[in-house]
């Protein structure tokens, strides 16, 4: 080639780029040729920049795309979405998972036969059947709630349908999300649970103490000093019982809101232990306290690990039965101070370990209703150990319970 011309393309979103004209013998290119490949430039520059803007706008709405799939797919509740005609374009994970089918088995199949797949599990059918007649049927409300059983575990689902339409506002099929709502069940028993419990707990004691009360202001009885004293003894221990289940109540309460504060100091552990015993009124039962000689000192806040404690005690001489032993052993394990309370009563049935340390949760009714107790002392325990940055669970044993919670070491005294 004897002459070359290029002219620049101007982009904003190109690398450098030119167009460039060959031309096979020596020539000198003029004003109306220049100018017609200047303008075939800024045409060929539009194009590029097209091309390109093009390109990353369809590799963002693919990321948006794959982004929101991402989201919906790790949803715990199942979503549905379906033409006019009821055929399912669109199921997540959760779905599948809900109606045993595999996730690219889902698209086209009726939105009723996956919904009747889900509903099969249902504990009372015909209120499932009635559930999905009451969302699909003509003039079909928007929401139904249905239980289903999964291995002895009750699950809530909350059906709720909704319309999907376009920019316009044209319908174009109906959506169906499938909500869990377990826990707001659950949440609701522990309300109720806590009405019903801690009025109970708080009627005992206050009726107590306004009997007592009301029986030493008689004007026309006169009572002896010895029975003047029991009575207000009476009315002293309903009171500490009053202030007690107030405290503990306040205590769970930090405990879950997260504000409880420790003050750590270097415990004195042996003496700990027998201040919990203490105010545990053992009556009849018998401590065996075995703690292990050279222990490394333990940071804690003494007052936390005194109502640890005192807990677990009051818990075996609740269900230890009369003259039980209650045995306590603290020993130095993996960096941490093992503590475990044992006693020689009936135990904890095995179905039972995995709830005991729930708020407002007793063992079996028959116990717990001459046991008397608002369940909230094992829910404060395991709340006030994990504060420590411990944790407690059941050991297994032959006879009796046995509860063990562990304390690590790391924390240092944080003042002098």
């Amino acid at each position: 080639y004897r002459a070359i011309l290029a002219v620049p393309l101007h982009t904003k979103h190109a690398p450098p780029t030119a167009l460039v004209v060959f031309h096979p013998t020596p020539h000198a290119f003029a004003e109306n040729e220049i100018q017609l490949l200047v303008n075939f430039a800024n045409h060929a520059a539009m194009a590029v920049e097209n091309a390109i803007l093009f390109e990353r706008s369809d590799m963002r709405l693919e990321e948006q795309t794959r982004r929101l799939e991402s989201l919906v797919q790790s949803l715990h509740d199942g979503l549905i979405l379906s033409d006019l005609e009821g055929k399912t374009v669109y199921a997540n994970r959760r779905v599948g998972t809900m109606a045993g089918l595999a996730a690219d088995e889902l698209a086209g199949l009726s939105v009723k036969h996956i919904l009747a797949r889900i509903l099969s599990r249902s504990q009372d059918s015909e209120k499932a059947r009635k559930a999905a007649q009451k969302i699909y049927g003509k003039g079909g409300e928007r929401i139904a709630e249905i239980s289903l059983s999964d291995d002895g575990r009750t699950t809530y689902l909350r059906l709720e349908t909704f319309d999907v339409t376009d920019a316009r506002g044209t319908l174009g099929g109906r959506g169906l999300l499938l909500h869990d709502i377990t826990a707001d069940r659950e949440l609701d028993r522990m309300r109720a649970s806590l009405v019903s419990t801690v009025s109970h707990e708080l009627r005992t004691p206050l009726a107590s103490i306004k009997g007592y009360a009301t029986t030493l202001l008689a004007e026309d009885v006169q009572w002896d000093r010895e029975s003047q004293n029991e009575f207000l003894q009476i009315i002293s221990d309903e009171s500490d019982r009053l202030g007690e289940l107030v405290n503990n109540i306040l205590d769970l309460s930090r405990l879950d809101a997260g504000v409880l504060r420790l003050e750590r100091v270097e415990c004195n552990l042996e003496e700990t232990i027998h201040r919990a015993a203490k105010q545990a009124r053992f009556g009849a039962n018998r401590l065996e306290v075995q703690v292990e000689a050279g222990l490394p000192p333990l940071y804690a806040d003494p007052l936390r690990l005194e109502s640890i404690l005192r807990n677990l005690f009051e818990n075996a001489v609740k269900y230890g039965g009369e003259k039980t032993s209650i045995r306590v052993d603290v020993q130095k394990q993996d960096g941490s101070i093992l503590f475990r309370v044992a006693d020689d009563g009936p135990g904890i049935p095995p179905e039972e370990k995995a709830r005991i340390f729930e708020s407002f949760y007793r063992v079996d009714d028959s116990l717990t209703r001459s046991a008397g107790g608002a369940g909230l002392g094992l829910a404060i325990c395991q709340g006030l150990v994990r504060a420590h940055g411990g944790r407690i669970w059941v050991e297994p044993q032959e006879r009796g319970a046995c509860i063990a919670f562990s304390i690590p070491l790391k924390v240092k005294k944080v003042k002098p």
